[in-house]
């Protein structure tokens, strides 16, 4: 599950309030050093230019106090008289020695006036030790701080991401359709305003375009009724006058065949074009009637199919709620489709709640096949779907139910259907 941004804004505000914390907090520590380094450097250098005043006047003593110890060591005389933490080192030297518990900052000159190496150490770990202190509130300074980072940049988060937490909800509690509220735009920062107004704008032209497409359809398929009609008033006519020859006779079935399949195809775009489609169309089907219906209307209307459906049901009381126009022609296409591509019969099963139509012809092309996928339907292409295919995938888009190319090669063609049946 990805990160919401309310969470990636917190971790990046935190990240810069840790950043900013502990850049401070070791710019804090460099300059606690530097300065206690450069305090105890001038100090000591004092001292030794005030002891060596002492020696070249002849009243330099040794000294030792809590906090300094000052030792000249004329050239010539061994070390063993020194300190131990004096004896071999080169000069200059300054220099910091911890022995014990005690810690201790050495600065050693070599003069020539009186020739010899002046050693001062001086006393710091009461410093250090304050030091120590220092660091350990400057670690609760930075620990309280993370904290209140911690809780700032969640609140901060929160309080960004509120209005576009809002927008986003607008944006999804807004259901495609033929009439679409508009999400508000009242919102105090100009750019989420700037959002919310276009989104309205791409709503409002989505309104007019699925308005448009439906009349066009809907114009379009009551157009075709009147023609339909005086047609098959026509053929009426031609049969009813017992005049026609047996080739004759022939053809003009042919053309009733030509005028049926035109009439179910205007029935389907009407259908399809209303998208709201009532509540009171909507029946508790038995898919096992609505199929064996369609096979007869089938083999009424076409003799040669007759005979080559063959049906499997091992769950003869699957039943949807559903509009029944929608489920026939569904079924309808799926049979002519498979009758259309092949000579040897067609296998129509009812598994659990899923409808396999099999036929035994050269298999469907690769772009179609790809197009009607069920991952793939929401972003086929029309263009490569032939109708009757065309209109399977969009009823099954009208039920939600999920269609798929189980088979497809030159053994044949299997379109599965998995069926929402009612709880």
């Amino acid at each position: 599950m990805k990160p919401s941004l309310t969470t990636r804004l917190a971790r990046t505000l935190f990240f810069l309030i840790v950043a900013t914390t502990a850049t401070s907090m070791i710019i804090v520590e460099v300059f606690v050093y530097d300065v206690e380094d450069t305090i105890l450097d001038l100090e000591l250098k004092a001292e030794a230019k005030y002891f060596t005043k002492q020696l070249r006047e002849g009243r330099f003593q040794p000294i030792k106090t809590a906090q300094l110890e000052a030792v000249f060591l004329p050239e010539g005389e061994a070390e063993a008289s020194l300190p131990e933490y004096f004896r071999s080192r080169h000069l200059p030297l300054s220099q910091e020695v911890e022995i014990g518990q005690t810690t201790l900052l050495i600065v050693g000159e070599q003069l020539e006036s009186p020739d010899g190496k002046l050693f001062l150490a001086q006393d710091i770990t009461i410093m250090e030790n304050r030091e120590a202190l220092v660091q350990l509130a400057l670690a609760g300074v930075a620990g309280f701080m993370l904290l209140v980072g911690f809780i700032v940049a969640r609140t901060a988060a929160q309080y960004l991401i509120r209005p576009f937490k809002r927008l986003t909800r607008d944006v999804l509690n807004t259901t495609p359709g033929t009439s679409m509220p508009q999400i508000t735009t009242d919102y105090g920062d100009q750019e989420f305003r700037d959002i919310a107004q276009a989104f309205n704008r791409f709503l409002s032209e989505l309104e007019h375009h699925i308005e448009r497409e439906k009349s066009f359809v809907k114009l379009a398929s009551h157009e075709l009724r009147t023609p339909l009609a005086v047609m098959s008033g026509a053929l009426n006519v031609l049969e009813q006058r017992q005049s026609l020859s047996a080739a004759d006779q022939k053809t003009l079935t042919r053309i009733r065949r030509a005028l049926q399949t035109m009439r179910d195809d205007t029935e389907v775009l009407l259908e399809l074009a209303r998208s709201e489609a009532s509540e009171g169309d909507a029946r508790t089907l038995v898919l096992q009637e609505v199929l064996q219906n369609t096979i007869d209307d089938l083999e009424h209307g076409y003799p040669d199919h007759a005979g080559r459906i063959s049906v499997h049901n091992n769950n003869p009381g699957l039943s949807v709620k559903t509009h029944p126009a929608l489920v026939r022609m569904l079924l309808r296409n799926l049979l002519q489709n498979a009758l259309r591509h092949t000579h040897a019969g067609v296998e129509v099963r009812i598994i659990e709640n899923r409808i396999s139509v099999r036929d035994f012809g050269p298999g469907l092309p690769d772009t179609i096949t790809e197009h009607l996928s069920a991952t793939n339907a929401r972003k086929a292409e029309f263009s490569n779907t032939t109708f009757g295919l065309l209109i399977v995938r969009l009823v099954c888009e009208r039920l939600g139910w999920n269609l798929e190319v189980a088979q497809s090669d030159n053994e044949g063609t299997e379109f599965l259907i998995h069926v929402d049946t009612p709880d």
